[in-house]
């Protein structure tokens, strides 16, 4: 898995992976910082467990705050902020 984030007006602190819908997470390594106003690149590895799973990928900015687990829509639709998720079927 890979993806960026983004820490809004600040830098990413870290980023959060779920296998379990969000019972628990473990931490993604993060590349290079390029900055506060930048994208911060993730990857790791998972091997997925047989059957229908969850993947849900979080970030928390420099300040302390994470993605919530629902979305707040504005009228003209723009700053979604929620955790991203996956739903898989693995054989």
């Amino acid at each position: 898995m890979r993806g960026i984030a983004f820490g809004g007006d600040t830098g990413v602190s870290k980023v959060d992976i779920s296998r379990d819908g969000g019972a628990t997470w473990q931490p993604a390594p993060l590349d290079k910082d390029q900055g506060k106003y930048s994208f911060q690149r993730w990857q790791t590895s998972i091997t997925p467990r047989p059957g229908e799973q969850t993947l849900m990928v979080r970030c928390t900015n420099s300040n302390g705050l994470a993605q919530p687990m629902k979305p707040t829509w504005n009228p003209s639709g723009f700053m979604r902020n929620v955790i991203e998720t996956v739903n898989l079927t693995a054989a």
